[in-house]
């Protein structure tokens, strides 16, 4: 018994140790051209491809674990291109927007899934998520050309839109470094991922 307690509690400190070392190694670049922000982001994460692509591909059980997201369903037919319906909020202090946006979803499977806005109150949003194999981890990518139809002010959008943005991948990635320990038989913290 102290035995089993003994390696659950270095599973908790290792599983603890990851999900701050993927924080620790997010790395979020925002640049505004005019209306446009160009957001890249990477972020190296110790789980397999499968395991990276499940996560990403939930798409109906997304707003349980990415923060600000509140609604993410598929709204198209079985056989059909996915058309992914999101809504959210993001903000800071006393500026806070409602995001809504349909996505059209394209999939390269355990590689690659490329978005682009099809309605909601985004003018544009396109971009792509990408899983590559690095060793025995993976590294995760996201790339966005995001064009509002709201306002967002000139001189706080880059720094609300890198927060959002850093958010919501580390959310992803916790989910991640959850479901990979879960199917392994480790314990890390689960629920929602707070700011």
């Amino acid at each position: 018994m102290i035995r089993l307690a003994r390696s659950l509690g270095y599973s908790c400190i290792l599983a603890a140790a990851a999900l701050a070392l993927a924080a620790d190694e997010l790395e979020v670049r925002v640049e505004r051209k005019r209306d446009v922000f160009l957001v890249q982001a990477a972020v190296p994460v110790a789980v397999d491809p499968a395991t990276a692509w499940q996560v990403l591909t939930d798409y109906n059980r997304l707003a349980e674990f990415v923060p600000d997201m509140r609604v993410s369903r598929v709204v198209s037919a079985p056989g059909e291109p996915i058309l992914l319906e999101q809504h959210g909020e993001s903000g800071f202090l006393f500026f806070r927007t409602e995001i809504r946006v349909v996505l059209r979803i394209e999939e390269d499977p355990l590689r690659r899934i490329v978005f682009r806005s099809v309605g909601g109150n985004i003018e544009r949003m396109q971009g792509e998520w990408r899983v590559v194999r690095d060793a025995d981890a993976i590294r995760l990518s996201y790339r966005a050309e995001i064009e509002p139809e709201f306002w967002v002010p000139p001189l706080l959008g880059d720094a609300i839109l890198k927060g959002h943005v850093e958010k919501q991948i580390s959310g992803v990635v916790k989910e991640m470094l959850r479901r990979y320990a879960e199917a392994r038989g480790t314990i890390v913290p689960s629920g929602r991922s707070t700011p």
